[in-house]
């Protein structure tokens, strides 16, 4: 049934060829962005929930916010 209603509608056959291009655009651009990234900054962002200095995330009264 399903196969009937979509063969009647036109121009139908470019969605699957714009979903295939995009996520091959999307998925190069994550790649890259991961390639590039700079390890020291990634580092310090993965240390970032650990680190229980002042200016960084502990309430004054030596709670957590």
């Amino acid at each position: 049934m399903y196969q009937e209603v979509l063969r009647d509608i036109e121009g139908i056959g470019v969605f699957p060829a714009v979903s295939l291009v995009l996520f091959v655009v999307v998925f190069t651009l994550v790649v890259t962005y991961a390639i590039r990234i700079d390890r020291a900054g990634v580092t310090h962002m993965a240390a970032l929930p650990l680190d229980e200095s002042p200016e960084r995330g502990a309430a004054p009264d030596g709670g957590t916010r």
